[in-house]
Order: structure tokens, then C-alpha cells, then sequence
């Protein structure tokens, strides 16, 4: 049949395509044709071991947003899905997101779709030729402020939480790196634990010296340190650590600068990592000894979490009197 169509000119790539694909099904006639939806949830099931909670959570929400981009093409034969639809999908993807989020979510489902190219499922990424938008919409993480940690801690629901507030303050820790300590991570009046982040890395352990308000917040306690914390799904953690912001009435999202886009900076649980790292720097603690602390083994990542507002101030206050 292909070649009498060719013979009369009637054979389209597509048509070539459909039929390549009925060949292959009559000769399997068990193979189920891939679809978006099907093919995505095997394609992050292959991946759940090789990388970071976090970074699962994100494929997984960028797979949701491609599905809903979609719409029923999600449910549909993937082969069906054309260079037409990628920046369809880009501009629905788009809607409500910053471009730095849009690019990360289209940059998954461009791996995804890649891997179906690779597979013979699909004969070409839709994704492949699509270009990033622009990022000059993105947001830059804030440090708190002393005083803010402070009322924070004060508004926050509990010896438990005003805890975990406090040690992300006083080490520098992720969430999810507090949520696992116990009692056994400390020792000789320093908390020892391997950052979750960094261990496929480098593997390498952090003593972080206890703070005395720490060592008070410690004192007695076995077993894990926020057993009722760390229960709760990283969303949950997220929204009451802002509940408590908003009752301590410290702005999450702070203007630094007009203009079209203006330039925001926000704050959340992980900015209390900026914040250690930024207070360590105002006490002009050497760059090599705030990473051993933190466990950042780039100085360009260590920078980012380093905000000098404050030491920039000193040091132009340093100046002669005139």
C-alpha cells in the first residue's frame, strides 16, 4: 500500500508515520500505544531514586502543568502531540508562573519528550526548537533581619516550631536536613549531620557549633528533634512558617526596585539560610569557614545565599570624615 501511494503521489510524512505505526501494532498486537500522561509517569518513576525529594516534587509539578497544557491531548496518542503544540503548551504553561519557573517546567517536559524521540514512541520533540522566556521577572531570595527572626519566633506555634526556627537560624540548615536530625546527630556541643542535598557530591559531614540558645532549646531532648513537624507534608511546613510571618507582620515580598517588571525579592522558610549566611559574612567570618558551615562547595552558589547590604554600609561608614 505504501508503495502504490508513493507511486501516485499520496504518501505524506504523516501518513508514512500512521502507517509505521500500524506495522508495529499488527506485529505486537499486545503493545499499547504511548500517551503524554502514561509515558511522563513511567519516565519520573525511572528517575525517583537518582535524585532529591525536592527535585522530584518539581518534575512532578511540571508534569501536572504540561498535562494541563495538554488538555486531552495528555490522554491521547503521544505521536499526535506536533511541533504546533510546543509553544502552545509554553504559553499555557506560562500563565500565572514566573519565566525562571515556565523555562524549568518546559525544560522537564523537553527531556520527557526527548526520551519518548529516543524510544520510537514519538518522531519529533515538539519542545526541541522552543525558546526560553525572558527572566527578568524573576524574584531574588531575602534574608530576614535579627528582629524579624525574632517576632517569627515569638508568633510561632509552639516550643516545637519556635525550635525549628531557631536552628535554621543558628546552622544554616535546609528544612528537610532539621526534620531528620535526632538526638544522635548531636555531640561534643556540635550538631553532626550530612546535608541530603550535598551527599551525592561530596558526602561530607557538618559540625556546626551549638548556639547557647540552641544548646537551651536541645537540652534533654531524645529521639527526633520535631517529631510532629516532621510529619507533615514540605507544603504544610511551608504555608504555617508563613502563617507565622504574617502574624509577626514581616512582608514575604519586598520591592527593591520600580520599573516594568519592578525587581522583587521574597522570603520563606529557606530564607533563614540566607539570613545565617548573610550574618556570618556582617561578621566578617571568612568566606572558606561560612561554606564549611553551610556545606556550599561553590563559591558562585555560596555568593548567592551571601547578601552584603549591610557590610557594603560599614564599609562606606569606614570611610574618612571630611
Amino acid at each position: 500500500m505504501a508503495s502504490l501511494e508513493s507511486q501516485c503521489g499520496t504518501l505524506t510524512l504523516q501518513r508514512a508515520e500512521d502507517l509505521i505505526r500500524q506495522m508495529t501494532m499488527a506485529a505486537n498486537p499486545n503493545a499499547v500505544e504511548a500517551n503524554f500522561r502514561r509515558f511522563a509517569a513511567t519516565w519520573l518513576d525511572a528517575h525517583e531514586l537518582s535524585i532529591e525529594n525536592a527535585t522530584w516534587r518539581n518534575y512532578s509539578d511540571a508534569i501536572k502543568a504540561g498535562c494541563k497544557a495538554l488538555g486531552t491531548k495528555a490522554d491521547g496518542p503521544m505521536r499526535k502531540i506536533g511541533i504546533d503544540d510546543g509553544e502552545r503548551i509554553q504559553a499555557l504553561i506560562s500563565l500565572g508562573r514566573r519565566g525562571k519557573t515556565t523555562n524549568y517546567y518546559v525544560g522537564v517536559l523537553r527531556r520527557i519528550f526527548e526520551a519518548a524521540y529516543q524510544r520510537d514512541a514519538i518522531t519529533k520533540n515538539p519542545l526541541r526548537g522552543v525558546k526560553g522566556l525572558p527572566t527578568g521577572d524573576s524574584t531574588k531570595r531575602l534574608p530576614f533581619s535579627a528582629e524579624e527572626v525574632r517576632r517569627i519566633i515569638d508568633n510561632a506555634d509552639g516550643e516545637e516550631w519556635q525550635g525549628l526556627i531557631l536552628l535554621a537560624a543558628h546552622t544554616g540548615l535546609r528544612c528537610g536536613d532539621l526534620l531528620r536530625l535526632t538526638s544522635d546527630n548531636i555531640s561534643d556541643s556540635k550538631l553532626k549531620t550530612v546535608a541530603k542535598k550535598t551527599r551525592k557530591k561530596s558526602g561530607d559531614i557538618l559540625e556546626i557549633p551549638i548556639s547557647k540558645a540552641c544548646g537551651k532549646w536541645l537540652n534533654g531532648r531524645k529521639g527526633k528533634l520535631f517529631p510532629s513537624i516532621s510529619i507533615l507534608k514540605p507544603t504544610t511546613v511551608s504555608q504555617c512558617f508563613i502563617r507565622f510571618m504574617r502574624a509577626a507582620e514581616v512582608a514575604r515580598v519586598v520591592v527593591l526596585a520600580a520599573g516594568d517588571p519592578p525587581t522583587i525579592g521574597r522570603r520563606s522558610f529557606h530564607s533563614l539560610r540566607h539570613s545565617f549566611t548573610s550574618w556570618l559574612s556582617e561578621a566578617d567570618i571568612r568566606s572558606d569557614v561560612r561554606r564549611k558551615l553551610t556545606g556550599h562547595n561553590s563559591e558562585k552558589v555560596h555568593d548567592k545565599y551571601t547578601h552584603h547590604d549591610k557590610t557594603l554600609e560599614r564599609a562606606i561608614n569606614s570611610l574618612p570624615k571630611f
